[in-house]
């Protein structure tokens, strides 16, 4: 049953497989590059060091890093179609009715039903372990510079969190086809459901799993270490880190010289108008993993409900 549930599944798993292969392609000379540009430059002496000599060199190196920085963000969405693709035997064999002739066999349901959504579950999730292990070597250098939570182009593609939502989108994809019985429709609705779930859980959820830190310092002081967090607001504010709401003509009343040209503001006269402070709500970096498992524990955990209504189905409803 395990070789005839492979050859079933085996044109999606090489199809998974190459594109992996082109995604290995594009990363492993890009991060061959930024390991070479990281070294030459000498960005291990500037970080953690605010001087303008380092400020500068981070700059350029972000620069340098080459397009796939800018849109390697859109790689999101592979865990989502590596799940839909996976999911895709199962369903072709539900519209087609030829699960009837395993049935007819020796093969019981159950025995069935485990040994196909066992090898697209293990298939899934050795996918998105590969995905997410060629993202960290590629993500290396930047990493140390900017950290593990720059965006979704660090976080969304490292860790254990494209486990989580390789099985939720084989799982969300599952269930929707074993009820519709129709692949196309419900790889499309499912995949359609899967960027407005990751959207929403980017947007909103993600920044409330864990309570932010937050400060608010006079803006002639210096404030907390902001580098390599996830900084998910920051501006001037008054005393209470309420923000300020002052308008242009103010700013520009209380604009002053500080020294050699430079203009800067005035906090006693920001202060009469309701201002004069910064404020910051940010997740520290050292939460990366602690964030990866509520998020990885949430999806997973509707993942496997979801597996699990997709086998009763199968067992209870189809005929």
């Amino acid at each position: 049953m395990t070789w005839l549930s492979w050859r079933l599944q085996r044109t999606e798993t090489l199809l998974t497989a190459g594109l992996l292969a082109l995604i290995a392609a594009l990363l492993v000379p890009e991060a061959i590059h930024l390991a070479s540009l990281y070294d030459h430059d000498g960005l291990a002496r500037c970080l953690g060091r605010e001087t303008p000599a380092c400020h500068q060199t981070i700059a350029d190196f972000g620069g340098r890093a080459g397009v796939v920085r800018n849109v390697i963000s859109w790689f999101a969405l592979l865990p989502g179609l590596i799940g839909i693709a996976l999911a895709a035997p199962v369903l072709i064999d539900l519209e087609n009715g030829t699960f009837r002739l395993a049935w007819t066999q020796s093969i019981t349901r159950g025995r069935w039903i485990a040994n196909r959504l066992t090898l697209a579950v293990v298939t899934a999730l050795a996918a998105g372990g590969i995905l997410s292990l060629l993202c960290k070597w590629y993500r290396a250098p930047l990493d140390r510079v900017y950290g593990r939570l720059d965006g979704s182009s660090s976080y969304d593609l490292q860790g254990i969190v494209p486990l989580g939502y390789v099985l939720f989108a084989l799982a969300l994809t599952l269930v929707v086809g074993v009820i519709w019985r129709r692949t196309a429709p419900a790889m499309i609705a499912a995949f359609v459901a899967f960027v407005a779930i990751r959207l929403f859980d980017d947007g909103w959820l993600r920044q409330r799993f864990l309570t932010p830190l937050s400060a608010t310092w006079n803006i002639d002081a210096p404030g907390p270490q902001l580098n390599r967090s996830w900084v998910l607001s920051t501006g001037m504010s008054d005393r209470a880190g309420h923000p300020f709401s002052g308008d242009a003509g103010i700013l520009q009343s209380c604009a002053r010289t500080v020294g050699n040209g430079v203009k800067g503001l005035d906090p006693k006269c920001l202060a009469s108008h309701g201002g004069g402070y910064n404020h910051a709500v940010w997740e520290p970096a050292g939460r990366f993993w602690e964030l990866q498992g509520i998020e990885t524990a949430l999806f997973a955990g509707i993942a496997v409900i979801l597996l699990a209504v997709t086998a009763w189905w199968l067992r209870r409803r189809t005929a």
